[in-house]
């Protein structure tokens, strides 16, 4: 749970810096990298959602073989 916690708090800060790049008309080195950034935090993301279902799912059987 904890790890879920950082996770989250990391993924809410990398949004934010994205955030903070919008306003910017001409794309720069801070835009890029801004950019990247925040294609990062969404890969991150969607792993951690893949990660879930998967436990989630792994936990389900291990209970339907208790039973």
């Amino acid at each position: 749970m904890a790890a879920l916690k950082k996770f989250i708090v990391l993924i809410s800060f990398l949004a934010f810096l994205g955030i903070g790049t919008i306003g910017c008309e001409q794309e720069g080195p801070a835009e890029k990298t801004g950019e990247k950034i925040d294609e990062a935090a969404e890969q991150v993301g969607e792993k951690a959602e893949e990660l879930k279902e998967e436990t989630g799912e792994e936990l389900e059987e291990a209970g339907e073989e208790m039973q």
